[in-house]
């Protein structure tokens, strides 16, 4: 019997904390700011999603803490950029 390095939990935990990020090219019409640096950046935004799980899930096993950081650093990069994308900011 294999013993698996990424419980099942963790897996669940990581796709999850994942999941908002990775909706942000559906939701290009929605998006209030008119920057286009800011409308660029939505674009981008889900390939650093998909680096962020997968490093999350490189160091569970071996450096537990750090997919801890990880994944509350996503989803607070999650929080700013839902902020800076919808809100209407004026100067």
């Amino acid at each position: 019997m294999s013993e698996h390095r990424v419980p099942w939990w963790m897996w669940i935990v990581i796709t999850v904390c994942m999941l908002p990020g990775l909706s942000f090219p559906w939701m290009a019409g929605l998006i209030q700011n008119t920057n286009p640096v800011v409308r660029g950046l939505t674009w981008f935004y889900p390939a650093y999603v998909l680096i962020s799980g997968f490093l999350a899930w490189q160091c569970y096993g071996r450096r537990t803490v750090m997919t801890w950081i990880v994944l509350v650093l996503l989803l607070l990069s999650h929080a700013c950029f839902y902020y800076m994308s919808f809100a209407t900011i004026e100067p």
